[in-house]
């Protein structure tokens, strides 16, 4: 087997998407491929090339700005904690073990932090030019969650609707991995009951963390599903160059390069490093390794080739999705997945070649 063969994950342009510990800026995709060379590609309302696979094609191909250049205005404008992605000044209170005990972030800070807050936009200044197709599929947004903090658990949704193309969200469903705490009961279903693309499941039993996606992906109605962490920030564009990627090849994984959200103060910053793939040890430990000189590209915004996917946020086409087999509903330590997405896309692309 040709070791280029093996390597299936290409990233799919730099986002902004904050995960609470793990959060973006980049994205990864999951295919073998080559990418588009033609200049004309680049051109507002010119098509581009149909490749195999791709879910649109014809005048559905045309490129557009997606940018929500109002919304983004009024972020700049927000001041206070937190506002901006700056750290919260944290009190003695504040730094008890008492803040960190239910969620091993901090509580306190993050219930300070408006559920509407603003974030730097930290890309790379070339994402701010990029045109992604006028049309392109919907996405069910996959949170699952297990006695999640709730100022952090709805500053995920918040973020999401604040952020996101609203004709791109077919739908939002919150699954809840039997939590036990009261919050996250009547109250969670009150407080949801608001916003119309919000739905929320419910475990019978303590599932963990991958049965729950599965339970997620199950009810998801959209052409593709998004799976987010339960305690992270949707960024400026970050749900267009995702979609992009899986509209020009179905079989495309698309993952977003991660940034970071303080877990004490909540100060927002980049992940050490320029944008590196996955890899992993011979103990199976997650690693990100630099892009090899010679798979580097002109313009550090465009993707780049990965072997293996960060498994916490990514997109797939939920039918491919389900042509991988999903999960693997035996998986019970955390940090499997990555692997198991990655190998299943390998064989499959090794399979039909």
């Amino acid at each position: 087997m040709r070791r280029r063969q093996k390597r299936l994950v290409q990233a799919a342009g730099l986002i902004l998407l904050t995960v609470l510990f793990v959060h973006n800026t980049g994205l990864w995709s999951l295919h073998k491929g080559k990418q588009f060379v033609s200049p004309a590609e680049a051109i507002q309302g010119l098509p581009i090339k149909v490749r195999q696979n791709a879910i649109f094609t014809g005048m559905a191909l045309r490129k557009k700005d997606w940018h929500d250049n109002e919304g983004i205005r009024a972020d700049a404008a927000k001041s206070g904690f937190g506002e901006q992605g700056k750290p919260v000044p944290m009190s003695d209170e504040d730094r008890s073990d008492k803040a960190y005990n239910e969620n091993g972030f901090n509580i306190y800070v993050s219930d300070k932090i408006s559920l509407n807050r603003s974030l730097p936009d930290i890309r790379h200044p070339n994402c701010k030019n990029k045109l992604y197709m006028e049309k392109l599929p919907n996405s069910s947004i996959i949170i699952p969650f297990h006695n999640e903090g709730w100022s952090s658990l709805l500053r995920t949704v918040h973020s999401i609707l604040n952020r996101s193309p609203p004709e791109l969200i077919e739908e939002i469903i919150l699954v809840d991995d039997f939590s036990d705490r009261e919050h996250l009961k009547k109250r969670l279903e009150e407080y949801m009951a608001r916003f119309p693309k919000v739905r929320i499941l419910r475990t019978k039993k303590r599932e963990g963390l991958i049965r729950t996606r599965l339970l997620g992906a199950s009810m998801a109605t959209a052409e593709v599903i998004t799976f987010l962490d339960s305690h992270c920030e949707a960024n400026v564009n970050w749900l267009p160059p995702l979609l992009d990627r899986i509209a020009q090849n179905r079989k495309t994984i698309v993952c977003p390069m991660i940034d970071v959200i303080q877990h004490d103060h909540f100060g927002y910053s980049t992940q050490s490093g320029d944008a590196m793939r996955g890899a992993f040890d011979w103990e199976m430990y997650y690693k990100r390794i630099p892009i090899p000189p010679e798979l580097r590209k002109p313009d550090p915004s465009d993707p780049f080739e990965s072997p293996v996917m960060a498994g916490g946020l990514f997109a797939v086409e939920r039918k491919w999705f389900w042509e991988l087999g999903g999960y693997d509903t035996g998986l019970e330590i955390w940090g499997g997945e990555q692997y198991e997405i990655s190998f299943k896309v390998s064989r499959m692309q090794c399979l039909s070649e």
